[in-house]
């Protein structure tokens, strides 16, 4: 199960830079169509992506959680924006103990939806995945950091929000995570967890205009993974 879902979980952390052709892609969006072999995902413009699916693809679930489930020692992945010299946590991925040390460091990522504002925008991110040595209140300093689409709000940082040290091999980042950011963890899934609704985030590979799903990962009663 450990070689298993460290294949998984590689193929979706890893920058697209670093992977090998045919191209990787990431599909996000509503399952509108499932069957055997194929799903069909509706994305945020609208549009319809069809994916294979084969016996080569793995699958995941996304469950809610909280920032109370992370602590000294936990292994996370968060995609990160910069806030003047701060990192700041759009999301928060808390690994199982299978999927320990998996993919550690800080790369570029995709771009997501800024949930440090209340407007649908996307900002360009970076991926932290490593282990959280130190788990703290958030500087005072730092609540109030403001940007040219929005702020850190005091109030967010005030209820519940914490700074998080991460640490992996050869660095280490420090995240400020407010109280607004989606927590979620993950778990093994099966094909039988994909239904007409449900959201998803695909990991696929692209060879000319063909999609095949090397990794799906299922939002749990309606969540929609939030990386």
């Amino acid at each position: 199960m450990r070689s298993f879902l460290q294949i998984a979980v590689m193929s979706v952390l890893y920058s697209s830079a670093a992977l090998a052709a045919p191209v990787d892609r990431h599909i996000r969006g509503e399952l509108v169509s499932v069957s055997a072999d194929s799903l069909q995902v509706r994305t945020a413009d609208g549009s319809n992506v069809s994916v294979a699916l084969n016996g080569e693809t793995h699958y995941l679930r996304v469950l809610r959680s909280n920032l109370d489930k992370i602590e000294s020692g936990s292994y996370i992945g968060t995609p990160t924006k910069d806030i003047g010299s701060t990192q700041v946590a759009l999301a928060v991925m808390i690994f199982p103990a299978a999927l320990r040390g998996l993919n550690a460091g800080h790369f570029p990522y995709d771009r997501l939806p800024d949930t440090t504002i209340s407007s649908k925008t996307t900002t360009a991110s970076m991926m932290t995945n490593g282990n959280v040595s130190a788990v703290a209140p958030p500087a005072a300093g730092d609540v109030n950091t403001t940007m040219t689409n929005g702020n850190v709000s005091a109030s967010a940082a005030s209820n519940g929000g914490k700074r998080l040290t991460i640490t992996y091999t050869g660095g280490q980042q420090t995240v400020l995570v407010p109280s607004t950011t989606p927590i979620v963890s993950l778990a093994p899934g099966t094909g039988s967890d994909l239904s007409n609704g449900a959201y998803v985030f695909v990991d696929a590979m692209q060879d000319g205009s063909a999609l095949t799903a090397g990794l799906v990962m299922t939002g749990v009663a309606g969540l929609k993974p939030p990386f």
